[in-house]
């Protein structure tokens, strides 16, 4: 084939422009799993779609099936991004009763990093969700905008270890009294790509707190592709609540 040494030479050229493409994607900072949130967001002009899955039993009695738990991010800016998601639900109200299939409402948002950790001084973002009324289940979707609001903060603590915690204030679009939310995380990098985190996470009401903790594990298999899993436990209510669920993150170059 008097052709075969070009062929060859084309085919090192194209492997060795897929290499500098691997080595030139930037970093992919999920938002799964867990509650809270690190201040990166997602790099400029660059696509992610999370999805999750999960089964939830409560103290009640009720269970509910994750189908799928499904957000959208967009960099539309170096330091902003926004977000759309919903769940799909597969839920009852106790023993005895039928399942129920339903849509959450739908959630909008952004998210914006503030600022770079330098020194002693954190990562700082602040998030802003809003979920919209009756669109989704009626039984699950608020009667008003239900707005929710975070202050995001990141601490690099080793080459190995961080610390995220998180402030915010949650509103049902029921009620004008807003439900605190306060979390804390520590995220453990065990290889380069398979991680670990702890955390806990609380919701302060007048009408009564939850308090929760939840861990799990990250893998990696590509810079594009996140794997996970993960289990809540309420120590208030230990032996009687438990969620356990998984997901994955891809980054669509």
């Amino acid at each position: 084939m008097k052709n075969k040494p070009i062929v060859v030479l084309f085919a090192l050229l194209m492997l060795a422009s897929l290499c500098q493409a691997q080595e030139e994607l930037p970093e992919f900072p999920t938002d799964r799993p867990g509650y809270t949130w690190g201040a990166d967001v997602l790099p400029h002009h660059k696509v992610s779609w999370e999805n999750g899955f999960g089964f939830e039993s409560c103290p009640d009695g009720s269970r509910t099936f994750t189908l799928t738990s499904t957000i959208v991010r967009y960099g539309i800016f170096k330091n902003v991004e926004l977000r759309i998601g919903t769940d799909f639900l597969l839920y009852n109200d106790g023993p005895g009763t039928k399942y129920t299939f339903g849509i959450a409402p739908l959630t909008i948002g952004a998210k914006f990093k503030l600022y770079e950790s330098s020194n002693w001084l954190p990562s700082i973002g602040f998030a802003a969700e809003l979920q919209i009324p009756h669109v989704g289940t009626k039984d699950l979707t608020p009667s008003h905008l239900a707005p929710s609001m975070y202050a995001i903060f990141e601490h690099s603590l080793t080459d190995w270890l961080s610390l995220w915690y998180n402030v915010g204030a949650e509103w049902d679009g029921e009620t004008a009294i807003p439900q605190t939310f306060l979390s804390l995380a520590l995220w453990f990098d065990i290889t380069d790509n398979i991680g670990a985190f702890v955390e806990t996470y609380n919701y302060l009401h007048p009408e009564g707190n939850k308090y929760m903790t939840d861990f799990g594990f990250t893998w990696m298999p590509s810079r594009r592709v996140q794997l996970d899993i993960s289990c809540d436990l309420d120590f208030q209510n230990l032996g009687k609540y438990y969620a356990i669920g998984c997901g994955v993150s891809w980054m669509i170059n």
